[in-house]
């Protein structure tokens, strides 16, 4: 599936258009069987919280929040296909801070509604920016590094590919499903280090204690 993007409007969170002047667009549509590789290793889709009718065609989720629901500003449940919103938020955000991708803001709530217990199992699209700060929670989980350059649906053209490439993370109890079925894709790889703890900067009284 994929996104439109969000509504410029006073009670919504301010992202950029969906279409720039290079011609970039925030609406890439998953082609099938990568959605319907998701729905084997969860079984059902309940919620896809970034989309829109047409994404849904192919999602099939039981519900799904468009650009003007605002997925982010919404609660989320069950089994979650995410293929979220490219872009950046530059302004300062409450809960989300600002100057932040899109893409890492789908990303780190959906970590985080997980880990309260409020999604079951979810599948997330992305691109492997394994340098930003939000890719770095999802080692913990296993991801898919695909082999060979998917292509979506875009408005106005025919296909389209990730110039960075795509990756296909999975949050869940069926690890071994997931591997067992994405594998056909790529390769799965998870952390097998220890994270290294971050550096807390100590201020000039601490040290001279």
């Amino acid at each position: 599936m994929m996104v439109a993007q969000f509504a410029h409007q006073s009670n919504i969170i301010g992202f950029p258009p969906s279409t720039t002047v290079q011609g970039k667009s925030s609406e890439w549509y998953t082609p099938h069987y990568i959605v319907e590789a998701a729905r084997e290793v969860m079984g059902e889709i309940d919620l896809d919280p970034a989309s829109c009718e047409i994404a849904n065609r192919v999602v099939k989720a039981s519900k799904y929040y468009t650009r003007i629901d605002n997925g982010l500003r919404q609660g989320w449940h069950g089994n979650i296909w995410l293929n979220p919103p490219f872009g950046r938020v530059n302004a300062p955000l409450k809960g989300f801070g600002g100057g932040k991708s899109v893409m890492g803001m789908f990303t780190d709530k959906l970590i985080f509604e997980y880990e309260i217990g409020h999604v079951k199992q979810a599948v997330l699209l992305a691109t492997p920016k394994i340098d930003t700060a939000w890719f770095q929670p999802l080692w913990a989980y296993p991801i898919c590094f695909c082999n060979h350059r998917i292509l979506f649906e875009r408005p106005g053209y025919t296909h389209e590919g990730h110039f960075y490439g795509t990756i296909l993370v999975y949050l869940g109890a069926n690890e071994q499903k997931f591997i067992d079925i994405f594998s056909q894709f790529g390769t799965v790889a998870k952390r097998v280090s220890t994270p290294r703890p971050k550096v807390t900067s100590l201020s000039l009284w601490e040290v001279e204690a």
